[in-house]
């Protein structure tokens, strides 16, 4: 009996060691200032991921070409956006000082809008530009 108990014992300690030891190689480390990423994505459409560049896939009156800011490296981060291109309607969304996203909305036509951002985070600056390309859609199809 004690020797059945040792061996289920052992075997838990094994256990817990292996789910233990995955953890610990799993974890991802801390991200560090310079890794960031400046992806997009367009919507109404079927693209979830922010890439770079992004592309709209289904016909609307307007877009909201959204930009994105990734893997930041934690907090105190000051941002600075603008733009080219469009015709940009409107802001949608962020693009404010304290926004790591910038969402514009793009009127139905051929064109391109590229969006940089400058930011900062204690005392280190960045920049990083993203481009969504709008195609003009006549009903469900380009034009």
């Amino acid at each position: 009996m004690t020797l059945r108990i040792r061996r289920t014992l052992a075997q838990l300690a094994i256990g817990v060691l292996a789910a233990t030891a995955g953890i610990t190689a799993t974890a991802s480390p801390a991200q560090a200032f310079g890794g960031e990423v400046l992806g997009c994505r367009v919507s109404p459409g079927p693209a979830t991921a922010f890439t770079n560049p992004c592309l709209n896939k289904k016909g609307a009156a307007t877009y909201n070409a959204g930009f994105w800011l990734q893997n930041l490296s934690g907090p105190g981060y000051t941002f600075s956006w603008s733009w080219t291109g469009g015709p940009v309607l409107f802001i949608v969304a962020g693009c404010t000082s304290t926004s790591d996203g910038c969402g514009l909305a793009v009127a139905n036509s051929d064109t391109i809008v590229r969006a940089t951002v400058t930011y900062s985070q204690g005392g280190q600056t960045g920049s990083q530009t993203a481009t969504a390309v709008i195609r003009q859609f006549c009903g469900s199809v380009p034009c």
